[in-house]
């Protein structure tokens, strides 16, 4: 694995960070989205909502992946905002990584930095929403003991109806304990 520096974002890493986000979605849902969706994403506006979540404190503030200066990847996460979630749920956002990262153990170090930040905000479980189409994704996520919870939800991109599965787990600290 690549020396891998896990930090919090901030306001100055807005760009970088929304050109990861930008460029993970396209190498990701290639073929599971519409490529006009993919090809019209937009690192300006990514990077001001990024920038304004940061600085607003909107959210809790995602942890990047650095490697040599240049950021790998992404995680966020927050209570979960699902209407059958209690405020003990918590919920992983976000997770990606530029494809030149993927198989190198980057993923599970920011996975292993949402799952820590929401144990330490008190959470006692948590979720993750993916495109059911995604198998890679689907298969990181039961590799982390993540279980289906029968949840389902469509969502409409670019004219084209994507169907999301929920997974669930209860949270563990990864030192043992609950």
């Amino acid at each position: 694995m690549p020396t891998v520096e896990i930090r919090r974002a901030t306001e100055h890493d807005a760009e970088s960070l929304a050109l990861v986000h930008v460029k993970a979605w396209q190498w990701a849902y290639r073929g599971l989205m519409p490529d006009s969706l993919l090809d019209g994403l937009d690192v300006e506006r990514r990077s001001a909502g990024w920038k304004r979540l940061i600085r607003d404190g909107l959210a809790p503030t995602p942890h990047l992946a650095v490697i040599d200066s240049k950021i790998a990847g992404f995680s966020h996460a927050d209570t979960s905002g699902d209407d059958d979630a209690d405020p003990q749920v918590g919920e992983v956002t976000a997770l990606y990584l530029l494809a030149e990262f993927v198989g190198t153990g980057v993923g599970r170090r920011l996975w292993e930095a949402a799952v820590d930040q929401l144990h330490g905000s008190g959470h006692t479980a948590f979720s993750v929403w993916v495109l059911d189409s995604n198998k890679r994704g689907r298969t990181f996520y039961e590799r982390r003991g993540m279980s289906l919870d029968e949840a389902t939800k469509e969502q409409v991109f670019a004219g084209s109806t994507l169907s999301e599965v929920r997974y669930r787990s209860k949270l563990v600290s990864r030192r043992g304990g609950q």
